[in-house]
């Protein structure tokens, strides 16, 4: 029995050295130079991430602040003409009915597409509303302009002095509103508005200066 008990102590013994080896042997292997180079280049590769997301953060800020912001559509006045004027002096009140053709030019500002809706241009003669012309809504590209015709039948009544100097003053007011797609995922309305003053010659039949703002 003695020597059976002696037998398992020596074992023991041994399955403790066993594991005493083992445990420096990882420990040496952690500290080891290869071991230190792993982690040096693992910290190195951790780093690099964390940078790369950074600077992601930062130029996607940027591009907030700069190319992704969102703009107005421009508008500007192409060209303006007058077909079919005509005066009644004999009628009461007196009228003139003549048709004006308008070229607007829209500038879509933004890096992103731009629906707009269906727009109104109105003509008015004084405070008082004389004609008013559809524009279709549609689409524009980025950072690309598009020309829309718009045809207004105007027509007023009661006119005054002007009559006599042979040159009629009209103002039109046009607004294009939408909604600006930013990279797909990102939309918001904007809107674009222009004032035209336009002196009309009775005698030509011509529109012989416009100011739009």
């Amino acid at each position: 029995m003695a020597e059976k008990k002696d037998h398992h102590q020596h074992l023991n013994q041994l399955n403790g050295s066993r594991r005493e080896l083992e445990a420096e042997e990882e420990e040496f292997q952690i500290l080891s130079p290869k071991a230190i180079t792993r982690g040096r280049r693992r910290l190195k590769y951790c780093g690099i991430g964390i940078a790369v997301v950074l600077l992601q953060v930062v130029v996607l800020g940027v591009l907030c602040l700069t190319l992704f912001r969102f703009k107005d559509p421009n508008i500007k006045l192409d060209s303006a003409t007058v077909e079919n004027l005509s005066v009644g002096l004999t009628s009461t009140p007196s009228t003139i009915n003549m048709t004006v053709n308008q070229v607007i030019l829209v500038k879509n500002q933004n890096w992103g597409g731009l629906k707009y809706d269906e727009s109104a241009v109105v003509f008015s003669y004084g405070d008082v509303t004389v004609g008013q012309g559809t524009i279709s809504k549609g689409s524009i590209k980025m950072r690309k302009s598009k020309k829309v015709t718009v045809v207004v039948e105007v027509k007023i009544e009661g006119i005054g002095s002007e009559i006599s100097s042979g040159v009629l003053g009209l103002k039109s007011y046009t607004k294009i509103s939408g909604k600006v797609n930013m990279v797909g995922v990102v939309k918001k309305r904007r809107s674009g508005e222009m004032d035209c003053s336009l002196s009309i010659s009775q005698t030509t039949q011509r529109i012989q200066d416009f100011n739009c703002h």
